[in-house]
């Protein structure tokens, strides 16, 4: 039997990769250890520590660091991740595609994948390079961890409405009764009018499943004419406009200056009633890093609709 370390360097969410590196294990009789990391410090050995294998994963470059001091502690350590390069579990002979939520106790929620891939190719974004073309993955019924355990799900999907299942897997959120985070979020300028009512149909909420929230992104000042013909579907649709979070991607293309991003913030202020949106802005500037996936990307600065009644764009928001 063997001794298996885990670490998760970055994330608040429980890491799936880290859960199928553990259920693959366990299968083979090892016994597997967590720990979740949060400096350079804490991969340092422990006193004890003698594990045959170590694996790590991280989702953000600016955790990098971390990585490569655990690799000057354990040079043998599997590392990969978004946040690390393209290495997939199958390239390190991990097949499952279980879950072990044991290293995770208090998490009572399921989380995963419907769907992996991306039929978009936008040059901030890994996903296309790392998960290939879009294809299904499962169904809703063995995404959730089954009785005993809340109806609560967080949606990983970075192309949901890619998936050509999609139509099930939404009938299967709303026959089932669950809550449903999609994380990642909808590309809204491709939104269509069905996809829209497929969205309103679901009870969509924020990562606390107690707020309702959708998640959409501005990435493009050129795309504007299309995000707001999908934010339009959404309303049309009964999505109150106060349950949509819009970010921004700023810092990222060539050329682009402050009056490039007030002006798409003011675009989505202008299509409330409100002067005040919450706004978040990095620190350091995302154009100066490698292509990386939506979620590092769209942390740069959002925008939530508050209730509204008119818009400057005719959009009803109401």
């Amino acid at each position: 039997m063997a001794r298996v370390l885990l670490m998760q360097l970055d994330g608040k969410l429980p890491n799936v990769a880290l859960m199928r590196i553990a259920a693959h294990h366990r299968d083979l009789g090892d016994s597997v250890e967590l720990r979740r990391v949060g400096n350079e410090t804490a991969v340092c050995r422990e006193l004890g520590d003698d594990f045959d294998r170590t694996y790590a994963s991280l989702i953000f470059e600016r955790t990098r660091h971390v990585a490569e001091r655990l690799l000057l502690e354990r040079p043998d350590a599997i590392i990969g991740g978004t946040g690390w390069g393209p290495q997939r579990l199958e390239d390190v002979g991990v097949e499952t595609r279980a879950q072990d939520y044991s290293i995770y106790p208090r998490w009572r929620r399921s989380i995963g994948f419907l769907q992996r891939g991306c039929r978009l190719k936008c040059p901030f974004c890994v996903v296309p390079a790392k998960e290939g073309s879009v294809r299904h993955e499962q169904t809703v019924g063995e995404l959730w961890r089954g009785p005993g355990f809340p109806r609560e799900l967080v949606v990983l999907d970075n192309d949901f409405f890619g998936n050509r299942l999609w139509p099930d897997r939404v009938a299967e959120m709303v026959a089932g009764g669950f809550k449903v985070c999609f994380s990642q979020g909808f590309n809204a300028r491709t939104l269509s009018a069905d996809e829209a009512r497929a969205i309103a149909s679901v009870d969509y909420r924020a990562g606390d499943f107690k707020t309702r929230r959708m998640y959409t992104a501005w990435d493009n000042r050129r795309d504007g004419a299309r995000l707001f013909r999908g934010l339009q579907h959404l309303v049309d649709a009964g999505v109150k406009p106060r349950h949509i979070m819009v970010y921004m991607l700023v810092g990222y293309w060539a050329g682009e200056t402050h009056e490039d991003r007030e002006a798409r913030r003011r675009e989505l202020r202008a299509s409330t009633s409100s002067t005040s949106p919450t706004t978040r802005k990095p620190s350091t500037s995302i154009r100066s890093r490698p292509p990386m996936s939506r979620a590092s990307c769209a942390s740069a600065s959002t925008v939530v609709f508050p209730t509204s009644t008119t818009s400057s764009r005719g959009i009803g928001l109401r």
